[in-house]
């Protein structure tokens, strides 16, 4: 897939494949995602990452707003600011055979921090959005905003 040239373009078709991403999880469609980012936000407070897996199961409750997609996430306490696990509290949830402690949390991602979004299917992964210009530029300007 040759990506989008011109900036415009680049916004235009990032923000159709996250829609249709978040639409056909709201729909109830069991579908795999990987969204790469430069980083996103957890209860406001920013992290630095580097992608994300978006499907049924992982970020129930997504939504769309006009400049990001936010949906519900879970962590591991070690990970997050202590005053986000101080307010959100902990669940124990089974993971095989083995019971971890998670903290849900409102994770939002804003649609500018993307560079790639892919969909696996039966295994396979398919390219849908791709511009390694926003992960060269927006890498630069997220560190800023951690602190």
């Amino acid at each position: 897939m040759a990506p989008p040239t011109n900036r415009e373009e680049v916004a235009a078709k990032r923000t159709a494949v996250i829609s249709a991403m978040v639409s056909s999880l709201k729909r109830g469609e069991s579908r795999e995602y990987h969204v790469g980012l430069v980083g996103y936000h957890i209860e406001g407070i920013p992290y630095s990452a580097t992608g994300l897996s978006v499907n049924p199961t992982a970020t129930p409750d997504i939504d769309l707003t006009d400049a990001s997609f936010s949906c519900t996430a879970f962590f591991r306490p070690e990970l997050l600011d202590p005053s986000t696990v101080k307010a959100k509290g902990t669940i124990q949830k089974k993971h095989g055979e083995e019971v971890v402690e998670l903290v849900p949390v409102r994770l939002e991602v804003k649609l500018i921090d993307i560079w790639v979004v892919a969909e696996f299917i039966k295994g396979k992964q398919h390219d849908l959005f791709l511009d390694p210009d926003t992960l060269a530029s927006r890498i630069v300007a997220f560190l800023p905003e951690r602190n």
